[in-house]
């Protein structure tokens, strides 16, 4: 399986749409469009880097490195203590 998910990103990077990839694959179309939703949600998500919360990002937009205005202003204060 893991040589058909290396196929698939490359496939899915090139550009190829839902039913070229599935034809090449030799699978289902919506197996193709859940193993895409499967890897946007994988990239969105993440962790806060003061508190280790789990955040998710939204897709098309900066991704999200805190997850909250307070953890953000903890954790860069945190470097300017003497």
């Amino acid at each position: 399986m893991k040589r058909v998910d290396e196929q698939f990103i490359k496939l899915r990077q090139a550009g190829h749409g839902y039913k070229r990839i599935a034809r090449t694959l030799n699978i289902s179309i919506d197996d193709v469009k859940r193993t895409c939703s499967e890897l946007d949600a994988a990239r969105l998500s993440g962790q806060c880097k003061q508190c280790h919360t789990s955040i998710t990002s939204i897709k098309g937009k900066k991704r999200k490195q805190f997850c909250s205005d307070r953890c953000r202003w903890d954790y860069w204060n945190s470097f300017n203590k003497s």
